[in-house]
């Protein structure tokens, strides 16, 4: 058995896993997309038994591949021959991705499955229909609709978009990312031009007395309340600040329900979600990021053991007939990686850096 990571290995969260599951004797590899390199170049040959090569890497029975970034990976301008000759990349990419499912191998996730649930309406739509509370959504570059939104929500709705942007002024070293702001009716643009041509998500505010993030690996649910001084709308940027307190919570019993049963309709068993809870305990659904971040709670000093317990998931294959606390001791710690890499960079839920093609998407 070996696992076989789909991302750079100097993803941040890659490269601990990679070490840690050495360290415990199991045989890892890392393959970062199709490229010219040889290391990125892949093979699919479908005869009698079909067989993928992923650069040198020949899959075998009952290997486990970790999809941690599943996406094609970006070839620029800058790429030799210029981008024009790479447009049949994405498409091999998807070939072979999808046909994982297909060979005696386990995915964390399936293609499948992570391309259905990072669609934000998918995602939120079935968390409702799985028990979950979810706030009032609207998803519209339409100026009627966003209007109608805000007679109903005048006063508290959120704003977000789509997806994270991170960008950087040529010449500076600061780092702008987009994020979630307060809107309210009165201060809608009066130009509707300005929303047809920005589709955004605009929510119903949660009155949260905390935020939640949740980690989901196969059917183990592990919970963490997240504090900041002002109760900010967007813990991330606290959290960067170091200005953000973690404490190990129960999920309460129809929320673990609720989301095992998502899951289940989205084919994802792992995943990193939030939640807000409000002032009357109630566990609101916001978001699954299905490769998202979740080492750095490993570092509020918590007995968390993330690290060790995503070791013993990958590498425990399809049957969870033992726990994965049972399981866990075999690897090391987080905090054992961390002193054995004194040099490298600090792993920070704050990490997104321009031009990294290998840092974590999510800020």
């Amino acid at each position: 058995m070996q696992i076989i990571a789909m991302a750079h290995p100097k993803d941040d969260h890659v490269a601990p896993v990679q070490w840690a599951l050495e360290q415990a004797g199991y045989r890892t590899a890392c393959w970062s997309g199709v490229s010219w390199d040889k290391q990125d170049q892949a093979s699919l040959l479908l005869e009698k038994r079909p067989e993928m090569l992923l650069g040198a890497l020949k899959l075998e029975n009952d290997d486990a591949v970790w999809l941690r970034q599943p996406d094609p990976p970006a070839h620029g301008s800058a790429a030799p021959g210029a981008a024009k000759k790479f447009g049949d990349y994405p498409a091999f990419f998807d070939a072979l991705a999808y046909m994982l499912e297909s060979l005696p191998v386990r995915c964390i996730n399936t293609y499948s499955a992570s391309q259905l649930v990072r669609n934000k309406g998918v995602q939120l739509h079935l968390a409702g229909t799985s028990g979950l509370k979810i706030p009032a959504t609207l998803m519209s570059n339409s100026p009627a609709a966003v209007r109608e939104f805000f007679d109903q929500y005048p006063n508290n709705a959120i704003c977000k978009a789509f997806a994270s942007h991170v960008w950087q002024q040529q010449g500076s070293e600061d780092i702008s990312v987009t994020e979630t702001f307060c809107l309210t009716r009165e201060q809608l643009p009066s130009d509707d031009e300005i929303f047809t041509y920005a589709p955004a998500i605009y929510q119903e505010i949660v009155a949260k007395e905390f935020d939640v993030r949740m980690v989901l690996m196969g059917e183990q649910i592990y919970s963490y309340a997240l504090r900041t001084p002002e109760n900010s709308l967007d813990w991330r940027f606290d959290a960067a600040r170091k200005n953000l307190t973690v404490e190990i919570i129960s999920t309460p019993p129809d929320v673990e329900a609720g989301l095992l049963l998502f899951a289940q309709k989205t084919g994802v068993c792992f995943g990193v979600l939030d939640f807000a809870v409000d002032r009357d305990g109630q566990w609101w659904f916001l978001e699954i990021n299905e490769q998202g971040q979740f080492l750095w709670l490993d570092q509020f000093g918590l007995d968390s053991s993330l690290l060790q317990k995503f070791c013993a998931f990958l590498t425990s294959g399809e049957s969870l007939g033992q726990s994965l606390e049972k399981r866990e001791g075999l690897f090391p710690s987080f905090a054992e990686y961390q002193r054995s890499h004194k040099d490298d960079e600090a792993l920070t839920i704050a990490s997104d850096v321009p031009g990294a093609s290998y840092k974590s998407i999510e800020p």
